[in-house]
């Protein structure tokens, strides 16, 4: 079953369940205020018929007449009934006295209604000081269901019913309309609920085209239209940033792969160029010219060497750098070590001002390579009988020589992969230590820094406590 049905169903379902349940409390709760007000009506007009009866003036048989047999004939036994009852008639329910005396029923208004055992028990309760009180639910010999209730009485038992029709034709009526609501509403919710899941997963819907045809084309150019503010909207931002990701990946690795090859024919052309003069004319150079090809078949294979490694640690150096791979380094004792491992292999003076412990969160082997690279590169362009001295206060780090400088205009592109300016291509290296400075300088929060040094030179360096 596919998402856009299980939302449908689930949104519909709770709709239906909760129109139920309360088209359910609503008729239980019709239900008892109409039997409530049935209850209080037969109490209202059992009271009045009990304040009427009072007012009757014709007395009962004394008790010792009753077993007269004169009593027993009709004419001389309704001398002794009640008074007459017309002012106790009710067009609105059925009233009737249950006589304990005479072992009869009196109506007084409305349809008859069966005396039970329970009525007589009650009629028997003449001596009491209060009076009794008792609902039943009769049915009639018609068939019709009454209401009743029963009161004791000075002359028996009083009975006021009223039929339960109207209550039931109400509440069948309510229960027909509680039952189409329910079912409209419900059916109203699966449509609403069709319609929601629809324009819910519409942008997911897109998203699975998009996602598909990045796999089935490898083109990143499938960019999601966002129409909200909502998470559904931050999906489509999400997938818009990692396209975006993506292409400029995409763009990097092809510029990486044209740079290198384009910086990688130079060393191998001299190199074939070098090996070719060898096959010629190896036979008849002397030692001299000898020497010197392989001095510079040497020297392209150093730089060949140094070339495939900048490349490799700036494809893969930086990439599996995150901050939580962090831990605590000392920025100084780093530059202390790159100082005295440069003096050793170049024997030029490098200097690291102060003593004081510099500790940053980072990636000791990026920051190692960065430093290095720092160096290298004002090791390059540096008069061979200067030094070079490096600044550590707080996060920052700042490697200053005494060489050319760089000019205004290119400030903005050393960073750059492969970036040579026009002064130094001859000069030996491949353009990628200063964009692999930049690299894990971005990958550790911070960012790079170029500025003329006094008396000559240029400082360079990377500030880890600044956002790039």
């Amino acid at each position: 079953m596919s998402l856009r049905w299980r939302l449908t169903l689930v949104i519909g379902g709770v709709v239906a369940a909760t129109l139920f349940s309360a088209s359910f409390l609503a008729y239980i709760s019709a239900e008892r205020e109409l039997n409530s007000q049935v209850d209080e009506f037969l109490l209202t007009r059992s009271r009045e018929t009990e304040v009427g009866l009072q007012t009757i003036v014709n007395p009962l048989p004394p008790p010792n007449l009753q077993n007269d047999p004169a009593f027993l004939d009709p004419d001389f036994r309704s001398g002794f009934q009640l008074g007459s009852l017309d002012s106790l008639t009710r067009a609105d329910a059925s009233i009737q006295l249950f006589i304990s005396e005479l072992n009869q029923v009196q109506l007084i208004s409305g349809s008859q209604i069966p005396v039970r055992q329970e009525d007589l028990d009650l009629a028997t309760q003449t001596n009491v000081a209060t009076t009794s009180r008792a609902l039943f639910d009769r049915v009639s010999e018609s068939g019709e269901t009454y209401r009743v209730l029963v009161s004791s009485n000075p002359q028996g038992a009083l009975m006021v019913g009223r039929p339960l029709s109207d209550v039931s034709q109400t509440l069948e009526g309510l229960r027909g309309w509680l039952i189409v609501i329910s079912i409209a509403g419900s059916l109203g919710a699966a449509v609403v609920g069709w319609l929601v899941a629809d324009r819910v997963l519409r942008p997911v819907t897109r998203l699975a085209i998009a996602t598909e045809q990045v796999a089935e084309t490898h083109r990143f150019d499938a960019d999601l239209r966002v129409e909200s503010n909502d998470e559904l909207g931050a999906l489509a931002r999400s997938f818009n940033s990692m396209l975006s990701a993506l292409r400029t990946s995409r763009e990097q690795q092809e510029r990486l792969v044209r740079d290198a090859n384009h910086e990688l024919r130079t060393p191998l052309t001299s190199l074939r160029t070098n090996v070719d003069v060898l096959q010629r004319r190896g036979e008849v150079m002397d030692d001299e010219q000898r020497l010197r090809v392989l001095d510079s078949m040497k020297g392209e294979v150093v730089e060949l060497t140094e070339l495939v490694t900048e490349l490799v640690s700036s494809a893969t150096g930086t990439g599996a750098l995150t901050p939580e791979s962090f831990v605590e380094v000392d920025l100084r004792e780093i530059c202390e070590q790159a100082a005295n491992r440069t003096q050793r292999r170049t024997g030029r003076v490098v200097n690291v001002d102060g003593d004081a412990p510099s500790i940053v969160r980072g990636d000791r082997r990026a920051l190692e390579r960065a430093v290095g690279n720092l160096l290298g590169n004002a090791v390059k362009f540096s008069p061979a009988d200067s030094s070079i001295d490096i600044s550590v206060a707080g996060g920052t780090v700042v490697v200053c020589d005494r060489g050319p400088g760089i000019p205004a205009e290119e400030r903005d592109r050393v960073f750059d992969r492969f970036y040579r300016s026009d002064a130094t291509r001859t000069m030996p290296g491949s353009g990628l230590g200063l964009a692999m400075v930049a690299e894990i300088a971005v990958a550790h929060g911070g960012k790079t820094c170029i500025e003329d040094r006094a008396g000559g030179g240029v400082c360079v360096g990377m500030d880890l406590t600044s956002p790039s």
